[in-house]
């Protein structure tokens, strides 16, 4: 599976994925294991270079796209 990182070098993410460092979203009424729901996730309006609404970016270190070039190296 090939990873895509925002400018920033977040990973890019759908709101259904899910991945081994998924928390809960303090807000969240039905925390369902997916993205949309956990604490690392950012769905916002204000990320202008995602092309929708249901793509969001994963906040969580661990996922960053310098950690995961350091994995493949």
């Amino acid at each position: 599976m090939e990873f895509k990182y925002d400018n920033e070098g977040n990973l890019i993410v759908p709101e259904n994925h899910c991945c081994e460092h998924w928390e809960p979203d303090d807000g969240a009424l039905v925390p369902m294991r997916e993205c949309w729901c956990c604490k690392w996730s950012k769905f916002r309006a204000d990320n202008s270079d995602l092309s929708s609404d249901s793509i969001g970016v994963c906040s969580y270190i661990g996922n960053r796209a310098e950690l995961a070039e350091q994995e493949v190296n």
